[in-house]
């Protein structure tokens, strides 16, 4: 692990700006269910189609359920290591 650790710290030093892409599993961590894994929001709630959406008002009433359900989560959500990891990158202007 050190070794990656090592050519990745080489690797971002030799570019000029980085950028980091990450999924909602970063979240995971600090409490907030990623989408498509085992017990992540898609288990537990169904996805409102966009077309569904606009033409359903009961579609679009399971949305904001779904939307202050998630909300609620991420009342007590705070950052974890990968968040600060990714915010000292940024302070330093590594990555953007």
């Amino acid at each position: 692990m050190a070794d990656q650790i090592a050519q990745l710290k080489s690797m971002l030093n030799a570019c000029v700006r980085g950028v980091v892409f990450t999924g909602a599993g970063i979240s995971t961590e600090s409490g907030i269910p990623d989408f498509r894994s085992p017990g992540g929001i898609w288990s537990k709630y169904k996805p409102v189609d966009f077309s569904e959406f606009l033409t359903s008002a009961e579609a679009r009433r399971d949305s904001w359920r779904l939307k202050f359900k998630f909300d609620e989560t991420m009342q007590d959500a705070q950052p974890n290591r990968g968040h600060r990891a990714i915010a000292k990158l940024v302070a330093d202007n590594i990555v953007s």
